[in-house]
């Protein structure tokens, strides 16, 4: 499990909150990262979480996320994109080589790799309204009292 510690700065709704944490050197790899905003100095998140221990405004949490979540978006926005370049690059040679094109084969491998890898972000992209939000949100797992 992965955690972090912030303090609830909005409430979303019954079951959704904003938490405010300082960056930490997990977001530098964090795959995660489209659901957090910096502010202003860069030190700053805003981390979209689901409120199910019922936090209020201004109480200290500790956040948490499951490994598992963090492996499988990781694999979505790194791994399927760098497949699909190789996979657009072995058909852009095949294309090249089968097809009495007159281009490069090397070029039309790279275009159709690029292209693979982008159509992959384009599929991801649209592809991540029909998956579960709240599968991948990390979650508050305590209230923290002040000593803490």
């Amino acid at each position: 499990m992965i955690e972090e510690i912030g303090t609830v700065v909005e409430l979303k709704g019954k079951h959704t909150a904003m938490v405010m944490c300082t960056k930490s050197s997990f977001c530098e790899s964090c795959a995660a990262h489209s659901s957090c905003i910096i502010g202003e100095d860069g030190n700053i998140r805003l981390i979209e979480v689901q409120n199910t221990q019922g936090a209020s405004v201004g109480e200290r949490v500790r956040i948490a996320t499951t490994t598992k979540s963090f492996l499988q978006s990781s694999f979505l926005l790194y791994i399927m994109p760098l497949i699909a370049l190789v996979i657009g690059a072995v058909v852009g040679k095949l294309v090249g080589e089968n097809l009495n094109t007159g281009l490069d084969t090397n070029l039309l491998s790279a275009v159709f790799g690029v292209f693979f890898m982008v159509g992959s972000f384009v599929i991801l992209r649209v592809g991540s309204s029909v998956l579960s939000k709240e599968a991948y949100m990390p979650k508050i797992v305590a209230i923290l009292r002040d000593e803490e």
